[in-house]
């Protein structure tokens, strides 16, 4: 076992600055687990655990010691190289979440035929989900040749599934058309696959450069420029589903459909770092954050939880293939080696540079 581990650091005060350092690596306790992460996806989504590090949470999860450097989580799998956890073998594969560091040390608990939990103290600052490591021998919906899709996309796609399950619980509000921001975005064209076969009209916003890649997809059933909000077709119900989180944007889209706009469904936040949604001049419905944990607790209230996870797991499946398939692939899947190349990728996601119809994988080990 290495004596250090290296670690990419993200400058709190501005996500795309990063700082590669070296740290000791303890001995290990009883009880406790050395993952040695491998590979691990960098979306927009990563630089939004960073953007609400405080307000959230995400910066305790993995503690560095100091006040202006945090560790950006990220999901992706690691193997099991050192373990004084009963049920915990070395050599085991798991998917999970991690900071962007060579080795991570859990204090295994919860350990059970299908993984573990990590029981640091620090671990509380975000929900149990995302503490657990899936054991990649018992998941039955593992795949090692999905193992790059399923880093990019199943952080995302339970958000995209569970957003689209509590439409659907609810109606669509009485919609029959949807009106989708930063439509070139995972979770967005992950909620377009989902909606698929819902009568209800899709239409996706997106900016100029990404224009042609979400006309590409084939997702949606008609694709808009951010310039042309005020062109979309008004006296149809229309619920807004704000992956964009842009205030701006948002004031236009509620002015455009007045009283024909039932609901605003805020499910993300890729262009804003306002979760809130609060403004009191906005025309129509104030915006409802969108939680999908809510949405997982109305179906274990429900007695439902299995059966809807039943589904989930067969239409991520699902989804993953699509994504990638050869004949034609949604995206590009770009394989960046060290963390080295890991800071470049922050740096452009943070500056808004990234290519929407590439997605990104780091790679740890060889």
């Amino acid at each position: 076992m290495t004596q250090t581990t290296r670690r990419l650091m993200t400058l709190k005060s501005d996500p795309g600055v990063t700082l590669i350092d070296a740290v000791p690596a303890a001995d290990l306790a009883e009880g406790e687990v050395v993952l040695a992460l491998d590979r691990f996806s960098l979306t927009t989504n990563n630089i939004t655990y960073a953007a609400y590090g405080d307000a959230i949470g995400y910066w305790k999860v993995f503690p560095t010691g100091r006040d202006d450097h945090g560790l950006m989580p990220v999901w992706g799998f690691a193997d099991v190289v050192g373990s004084r956890a009963e049920g915990v073998a070395v050599g085991a594969r798991v998917f999970g979440y991690f900071p962007m560091a060579e080795t991570l040390t859990v204090q295994a608990e919860k350990v059970s035929s299908g993984g573990f939990a990590d029981a640091a103290p620090w671990r509380k600052a975000v929900p149990d989900i995302y503490n657990r490591y899936v054991l990649c021998a018992a998941d039955a919906n593992y795949a090692a040749e999905l193992e790059n899709a399923e880093a990019i996309f199943r952080p995302l796609f339970i958000t995209s599934y569970t957003a689209v399950d509590f439409l659907r619980d609810h109606d669509f509000f009485g919609a029959k058309q949807v009106v989708v921001s930063s439509a070139s975005s995972k979770t967005a064209y992950g909620s377009a696959h989902c909606l698929v076969e819902d009568e209800v009209r899709l239409i996706g916003l997106t900016g100029a450069r990404n224009r042609a890649f979400v006309e590409g997809l084939g997702a949606y059933d008609a694709v808009y420029g951010y310039d042309e909000v005020e062109m979309l077709k008004t006296g149809v119900p229309t619920l807004y589903l704000d992956l964009a989180g842009d205030p701006g944007l948002r004031r236009r889209v509620h002015a455009h459909f007045g009283a024909d706009l039932k609901y605003d469904c805020l499910v993300g936040s890729t262009q804003s770092d306002d979760f809130t949604g609060d403004d009191p001049d906005l025309v129509g419905p104030r915006p409802v954050f969108f939680f999908a944990a809510t949405c997982l607790d109305s179906h274990r209230q429900r007695g439902t939880l299995r059966a809807f996870y039943d589904r989930f797991f067969a239409d991520q499946r699902a989804f993953f293939e699509r994504v990638v398939d050869p004949a034609s692939p949604w995206i590009r899947i770009v394989e960046h080696q060290g963390l080295e190349a890991a800071a470049k990728v922050v740096r452009d996601l943070a500056d808004g540079r990234a290519d929407a119809a590439e997605g990104a994988v780091v790679r740890l080990r060889a």
